[in-house]
């Protein structure tokens, strides 16, 4: 695991606070409103934008063969909670429509502070997280997903783990990438999730995309422990083995936001500071969302001038 210094997309403050003023919180069932995707992409579209959606594009279209499928956006730390998630998801609707799988009050982003009663490995809790993609275990994994920094750990914990799904592949045999195209896995449990489709137990792990392209690598470390995975133990082993030299660490800050193409990059954490210490007032503060791919987002049309970069 390699400790990185990312390339941070710095969203400027003039062009953070429109995505806020024109853009609400309001949703169409589980989808950001129709009528907030429009406005987003209006601001984005904007001359004085155009640095900010280049850079996305170079790091998360999936038009783009150097891209890395994964960035860190810096809203600006002054911003209000409130304001902060609005600009957050304009920026998300550059790739797609935005959207919860998992409904907490109906709002678009799910979680909040990290507590010591949730259980360790959760998105809530405070202990490490093995590497993953949300959601592996239905019949569409969701195409992005993100997480959004409102307060980190203020012990200097929760460090995000990135790790490249394809690259690690690419470290397996032949005959080891054959066999984890048979094998199909167990893990957790994928009930009433909203557009995802239905649960799909056990799955893949690796399994062709339509079209071509990346296959989908539906990777969770929790199905080392599963032992309705014994007989898959040793090359699911190798396969984590080999993802944890494609993983690189990033310490994210108050309103920077991790995007993750989940066709291409897995993620995880490190443990939290020791809670018996944590003042609740100044806990972690961790939000989520997911993305469906649209084609036709501004952010996936790739220009011969956009089309390469600094990935």
């Amino acid at each position: 695991m390699l400790f990185a210094d990312p390339v941070r997309v710095v969203v400027p403050s003039a062009l953070a606070r429109r995505l806020a003023q024109v853009c609400t919180l309001e949703m169409e069932g589980h989808r950001w409103a129709a009528a907030n995707v429009v406005a987003a992409r209006q601001v984005l579209e904007a001359p004085d934008a155009r640095a900010v959606l280049d850079a996305l594009r170079r790091r998360l279209a999936r038009a783009v063969p150097t891209a890395p499928g994964w960035a860190v956006v810096a809203l600006p730390e002054r911003l209000g909670d409130e304001d902060v998630k609005r600009a957050a998801a304009g920026l998300l609707a550059t790739l797609g429509r935005p959207f919860f799988s998992i409904d907490q009050g109906g709002g678009l982003w799910i979680g909040g502070e990290s507590s010591p009663e949730h259980d360790q490995a959760s998105f809530g809790g405070f202990g490490a997280q093995a590497l993953h993609v949300d959601a592996p275990n239905v019949h569409h994994v969701p195409d992005y997903t993100s997480l959004l920094v409102l307060r980190p750990d203020p012990a200097g914990g929760g460090v995000s783990l990135i790790g490249d799904l394809q690259e690690a592949l690419a470290h397996l045999t032949d005959a080891e990438q054959a066999l984890l195209r048979r094998t199909e896995v167990f893990e957790g449990r994928a009930d009433g999730l909203l557009g995802v489709g239905a649960p799909l137990l056990p799955f893949p792990v690796v399994a062709a995309t339509e079209g071509g392209g990346w296959p989908w690598i539906r990777w969770a470390g929790k199905v080392l422990d599963d032992p309705r995975n014994h007989e898959h133990l040793p090359v699911l082993r190798r396969f984590a083995q080999a993802l944890s030299v494609e993983t690189r660490a990033v310490m994210l800050g108050r309103g920077q936001l991790l995007i993750a193409d989940q066709r291409r990059i897995a993620h995880g954490r490190t443990a939290l500071g020791d809670p018996r210490f944590a003042v609740t007032s100044v806990r972690r503060c961790l939000l989520q969302t997911k993305v469906a791919f649209e084609a036709t987002a501004i952010a996936q049309l790739v220009t011969a001038e956009a089309g390469v970069g600094d990935a």
